[in-house]
């Protein structure tokens, strides 16, 4: 008798396992989209997200192609990555990483490269950016949106913008224009004064950090407005022409 009751017990409890399963199936089957979320855009508008991803509001939730949306999000030009999830019972949830604009180039019409030179429209945002100006740029006459500029002296460019950032973002802000002389040859021009900066080519890192150093014991002191320029090129140096006679040059 007491085997007869753990089957019994045994029965039930897999008929009660199977009941829950067949009911959660279906509960899951009917859940209903009500909500879709974003999260992380910052320079593109909302709505141009979710007419992107299209997830209809009364849609069957498990009915929704996730690597679909993911693909139709990840086709705007300012999308570096996106990932789509459900969240039970009636959310879709997207979040998006955008491409930020790092550098502007004049052309007959304007454009905007990331940090890894992907070109980026100008006027798809509310958004107002000031970026340096990359000049002496020999670039393709047709550039589409989302492709990438491949040109070494464009990438050393962008290479000198991200290094300012990582290594403080006033020295980035410092920067109006890099101008391209070929071969990575680059000049630089401060926002304040236009004062030249010559670097040269190679070793950025460490040309910006003694760049800082020399910004704030040296500049920050004299006055940018007695600064003639900047030379990077030396090895372990910087050498900088002033205005006053006393002292035309001075190395460090």
């Amino acid at each position: 008798m007491e085997s007869r009751g753990k089957k019994y017990g045994l029965l039930l409890l897999l008929m009660t396992v199977v009941g829950l399963t067949v009911f959660a199936n279906v509960w899951k089957s009917n859940l209903k989209v009500r909500r879709v979320t974003l999260e992380g855009n910052r320079i593109i508008e909302a709505n141009e997200f979710f007419q992107l991803a299209h997830v209809k509001q009364g849609s069957l939730i498990y009915d929704i192609d996730l690597p679909a949306i993911r693909k139709n999000l990840l086709s705007h030009c300012y999308v570096k990555e996106a990932i789509v999830e459900r969240n039970l019972p009636s959310t879709v949830q997207l979040t998006v990483i955008e491409r930020a604009p790092i550098a502007m180039v004049n052309r007959a019409e304007i454009i905007y490269l990331d940090d890894e030179g992907v070109v980026l429209p100008h006027s798809i945002s509310k958004a107002l950016f000031d970026l340096p100006v990359l000049s002496g740029v020999q670039l393709k006459s047709s550039l589409p949106f989302g492709s990438v500029v491949d040109n070494s002296d464009v990438q050393e460019a962008l290479a000198v913008l991200r290094t300012a950032k990582r290594v403080n973002s006033e020295m980035y802000h410092l920067i109006s224009e890099i101008r391209l002389r070929g071969r990575n040859d680059m000049v630089m021009f401060t926002a304040e004064g236009g004062v030249p900066i010559f670097l040269g080519d190679g070793d950025i890192a460490d040309k910006l950090v003694r760049l800082e150093v020399f910004w704030n014991e040296e500049i920050r002191q004299r006055g940018l407005q007695y600064l003639q320029y900047v030379d990077l090129r030396y090895s372990d140096q910087i050498v900088a022409r002033w205005s006053i006679q006393a002292t035309n040059a001075k190395t460090l």
